[in-house]
């Protein structure tokens, strides 16, 4: 996205995607993750050497993993997941490791690049709860999480609520909010009339705890289910429409909601998809913990330029994902049974209101989250890491 803009402000971007290797004496006839190990191979990273900063981001999947498992459906297969090369190659049914690339590169920048260094993240891996899909690879990733949060001449978040977390490791950390092409939200055509207003939420089926909780999944622990209750009460004015049904869970979906669509690869796909939804009303109900409350707005603002009044959680105290979002004027924050049956239920019984709200939303972020605004932020960041780099002090 910021790719094209760059240039005018001074930054040239390339991606790598592969890591070079330097053959040194005895290598021959060795595998390359062992000649590596052995120090009969090295990283070459001469292709960076036009580079002033490397910037990193989130996390990696560099842990050894069961080869039953798949890329898109993480913990799969037994869950065997080390980093251990000696427990590894005891696994009976194989292994794989999805990111060579990074592991074998930050050791080598980490110890040898003279240029800057920023790390990248806007979610909270510190607090991530088992409920989510991704919590073994991240439980794994910590390590070289914290190693390259020490390391960078600056971290970069999405949200405040970051900052206390990542903080812990380095003091050198700024907040560079989400940023969005509207482009990619051009509707192309009219939207269509529909009897009912249609209410939209969208995630990973694993998200229905935020919504439904114990209503949809049948467990306990998932919730109460402010935001299901609150639309069931007004389900009589609604369509009720859900965006990224995982293989598998259909039926789970088809309980709470009306329609549903599978998920989607790839933002460009996904912002279509959501335009093409033709919400009038999009929600982002989050079940309270720590992890949830790390999360940034992304939702309002893609809802926003979707043209959706939003409804999203209210937490406790401020640094909340949504605290951004002004009353009643470009949004609606609820918490707890009665404030989200009274927000619903205003945009459900007022489509002008749902309109004007939506309206509000979509001139604020397109004034204040278009990339071209943040691509400034970032370009800066940039700066500040090229002077600021230890590693050329170092040298």
């Amino acid at each position: 996205m910021f790719d094209p803009i760059m240039p005018s402000l001074g930054v040239e971007m390339r991606h790598i995607s592969q890591v070079s290797f330097r053959p040194m004496e005895g290598w021959e006839n060795i595998d390359p993750n062992e000649a590596f190990r052995q120090h009969k191979m090295e990283v070459d990273t001469s292709d960076l050497e036009w580079a002033d900063v490397v910037l990193f981001r989130r996390y990696y999947n560099t842990a050894i993993k069961c080869a039953q498992s798949s890329d898109d459906k993480p913990g799969e297969g037994c869950g065997f997941l080390t980093q251990d090369m000696t427990a590894a190659a005891a696994h009976p049914h194989g292994t794989r490791r999805q990111d060579d690339i990074t592991r074998l590169m930050w050791q080598a920048i980490r110890d040898h690049w003279t240029g800057g260094i920023v790390y990248e993240t806007d979610d909270n891996h510190w607090e991530i709860q088992p409920w989510n899909g991704f919590y073994p690879d991240v439980i794994a990733e910590r390590d070289l999480i914290a190693d390259m949060t020490r390391r960078a001449d600056l971290v970069t978040v999405a949200t405040p609520a970051l900052i206390p977390y990542y903080g812990r490791y380095n003091d050198k950390i700024r907040v560079i909010r989400n940023a969005v092409d509207p482009e990619l939200y051009a509707r192309g055509e009219p939207r269509h009339e529909h009897e009912k207003q249609r209410l939209v939420y969208y995630g990973s089926t694993a998200r229905l705890r935020d919504y439904a909780g114990k209503y949809a999944t049948g467990n306990a622990a998932d919730g109460d289910g402010h935001a299901y209750r609150a639309v069931e009460a007004h389900r009589g004015l609604l369509t009720r429409v859900f965006l990224g049904t995982d293989p598998g869970t259909e039926e789970v979906v088809g309980r709470a909601f009306d329609e549903q669509t599978p998920h989607i690869e790839g933002i460009a796909a996904f912002s279509k998809a959501l335009v093409h939804s033709d919400g009038d009303i999009g929600i982002a109900p989050l079940g309270g913990d720590t992890f949830d409350r790390s999360k940034s707005e992304l939702h309002w603002l893609e809802y926003a330029l979707a043209d959706m009044a939003f409804v999203g959680q209210r937490f406790a105290g401020k640094n909340g994902p949504y605290d951004v979002v002004r009353e009643g004027v470009d949004g609606f924050l609820a918490r707890g049974r009665s404030e989200w049956h009274d927000a619903v239920g205003k945009l459900a019984r007022n489509p002008n209101l749902s309109r004007d709200i939506a309206a509000a939303a979509k001139e604020r972020v397109l004034r204040d989250y278009d990339f071209r605004v943040r691509a400034i932020e970032w370009a800066d960041a940039f700066r500040y890491a090229r002077d600021n780099a230890r590693g050329a002090r170092a040298a």
